[in-house]
Order: C-alpha cells, then structure tokens, then sequence
C-alpha cells in the first residue's frame, strides 16, 4: 500500500476526514503508517493480541516499548502515532513557547506532530486513565547540534498534554532493558495457540507438572521437555505452551534480570492458577 502525501492542507484535511488519528481500540487509524514515513529498516507492522488491529511502529523502540504495554495487566488500549490536533492549539503553544512551529519540508503547511503512544490503563480503583509517552533513544538526547530543537518539541508536546489533564513522559532505551526486550518479544511467539493446545484442562495438567519440578535446579529445557512428554505434547508444543503460560501470568518470575535460554537453569517460578481437577496430573519424578 502506497504511503500518503503531506503537501497541502487540503491533504492533511482528508486525511483528519478519512479517521486517520481517530477512534479507540480495533477501530484507531495510527496518524502515521509503515509506508508513510521513509523507512531505514526498522520500521514494522505487527498484528496486536490487546487490541484486534495492526499496529504501526517507526523503530525497534517504539516497538520494545510496544512489548511492555500489551504485556501489562492494567493496559487496556495502545493507540500509537498519536495526533497532536487541531493544529492551531499547537501552534499557539509555541507562540506561547517562543518556538517556531514546524512545516512539512518544501511547504508552508503546518506540521501535524505525534505522540508515539496513548495508552488507556486501569488504576488500582477499576477506572480508566490515559497516558501520553514519547520515546526516545538516549542519543537522542545527547548534546548535539539537533538537541534544542527535540528539547522544543518534546517541550511543546507536555504542555499539549498537560493542557489536557494527561500524564505526559518521555520513555528512553535506558528504560526497557535488553532482557526485557529479548523475553517479551520470545514470550509473545505464544500468545495465539493452535487449537491443539488449547484445552483448559492440558494447561492445568502441565502447570501441575512444571510445578513438582519448580526450584530443583533443571533448565528451562528440562523441564518443558518433562512435562511435556508426561502429558503427551512433543517438546515444540510444549515451548510454545510454556511462553503462553508466561504470556498470560499463569507462571511468573523476573524477566527483568536474566535473558531466557532453554539451557540456563530456570529460576523460581511463581504460578497463579487454579488446580487441575477432577483429574490430577501425573506426578514426575
């Protein structure tokens, strides 16, 4: 699909009518696509488990940070390549800032800034909050010749939020940690399950067995591999059931400090679940 063309306020009009910027879960259209923006090899679509629809990410960051938000309980929407709209509020802002506002290259028309994710989370009382995030790569905000121009944006991007009553960060790399990245994007292969391995009573009977060998000092290998063969999976199926268990919080542990490697000794599991019944798991030794 051809990626559209920013030129005239005509164009960015059509667009706001089209419901590019607009709408809430499966329905949101991302202001920008993949193929509206020129890629260096970073850029992705990647199909959403939270919310039923596409989404668009512009770096591997974006996309990292992506990972801790639908690996989050409390999320309940991602919508990325937020709209900062109307315009005018924006521009009046950096009057209000002293910064001149930015135009598409080679026009005069006004800039349509985005925020990479508004998020729609549920606080500790069950009620719905928004959160705006930018993210960034330390680089980014390292002294250079570029740095008071970002600082201006990024500044311009707070008060926009903060005009709105909305929580407003700035997310670096420095945040989302390698082994996080590595264990999110290797857990979320088992988000979707093959009608096979989909029975309630299979995940039970498995989750029984990895726990008579929780804290006994196998590897993660070892222990899918046994439970596995006790209920008759072969050990594929029962990698990809182990990282939907993970996926799903039914099985718990740091993905923080260790990088997830079938030959390294599993850490202590935590398991949240309830018990396989009427009939029990067989017991391993």
């Amino acid at each position: 699909m051809r990626g559209r063309r920013f030129k005239t306020q005509a164009d960015i009009d059509r667009y706001i009518q089209q419901g590019y910027g607009q709408g809430e879960g499966a329905d949101y259209k991302p202001w920008l696509r993949v193929q509206d923006v020129p890629s260096h090899g970073r850029s992705r679509k990647v199909p959403g488990s939270k919310v039923d629809r596409t989404h668009h990410f512009l770096s591997d960051l974006e996309f990292a940070y992506f990972l801790t938000l639908e690996f989050s309980e409390r999320v309940i929407d991602i919508r990325e390549q937020y709209p900062i709209l109307p315009v005018e509020e924006a521009m009046d802002i950096a009057v209000s800032l002293g910064i001149k506002y930015p135009t598409y290259p080679g026009t005069k028309v006004p800039y349509v800034l985005t925020t990479d994710f508004l998020i729609t989370y549920l606080g500790d009382d069950g009620s719905t909050h928004q959160a705006a995030r930018t993210v960034k790569y330390t680089s980014e905000l390292s002294p250079s010749r570029e740095l008071e121009r970002t600082l201006q944006k990024l500044e311009l991007e707070r008060c926009y939020w903060a005009n709105k009553g909305v929580d407003w960060l700035v997310v670096t790399d420095d945040a989302i940690g390698p082994e996080i990245r590595h264990n999110l994007q290797w857990l979320r292969k088992g988000i979707r399950l093959e009608r096979k391995l989909q029975d309630h009573d299979l995940h039970l009977y498995f989750l029984d067995i990895v726990s008579q060998l929780n804290d006994t000092g196998r590897t993660f290998a070892s222990i899918i591999r046994t439970a596995s063969n006790a209920i008759h999976l072969n050990y594929n199926d029962g990698v990809v059931l182990f990282k939907h268990l993970v996926w799903n919080k039914s099985i718990r542990f740091d993905l923080q400090s260790i990088r997830i490697k079938m030959s390294m000794e599993a850490p202590v599991f935590e398991f949240f679940c309830e018990s396989a019944s009427p009939v029990s798991a067989p017991e391993v030794a």
